[in-house]
């Protein structure tokens, strides 16, 4: 019984490490894809902003010391600096435009029902009926 349990554990390590070597050699015959997002030009990225209407301007994402004065301030569309900004080093720039999101309503949020009409229970309204304010006031004796 002993026998028959280190028959199998050592003929799963060899399967193991065989599917190990195999995954390796793998990994130099394929290249391996980008893991980050290939970014448009920074002009597109602002017009497609722009366009999609979602967003009521931008931020500056900075990747270099030459924006870095940008970071963390917020533009309107038409007052955003242009990408690259003067004095970027890289040879490609990284730095991209961020919306900053619409956050006012655009749609009606209300359900269309008016819900202090149910709050009145009908009949007991007290404002209908004669006006309160045009009773003539009672004279303390």
């Amino acid at each position: 019984m002993v026998y028959a349990l280190l028959a199998v554990l050592g003929f799963s390590l060899a399967l193991m490490a065989l599917v190990a070597a195999s995954s390796q050699r793998h990994r130099f015959l394929v290249p391996r894809m980008p893991t980050g997002t290939l970014r448009s030009p920074p002009a597109e990225q602002l017009e497609s902003l722009k366009r999609s209407g979602n967003f009521r301007g931008v931020s500056i994402e900075t990747r270099c010391r030459a924006a870095m004065k940008l970071a963390g301030r917020e533009f309107d569309f038409a007052d955003a600096p242009l990408l690259p900004v003067t004095g970027c080093d890289a040879a490609v720039c990284q730095c991209g435009y961020i919306g900053l999101p619409e956050r006012r309503a655009v749609h009606d949020r209300r359900s269309g029902t008016d819900r202090r009409k149910a709050q009145r229970n009908g009949a007991n309204d007290r404002r209908s009926g004669r006006n309160r304010r045009q009773q003539p006031l009672a004279q303390p004796a």
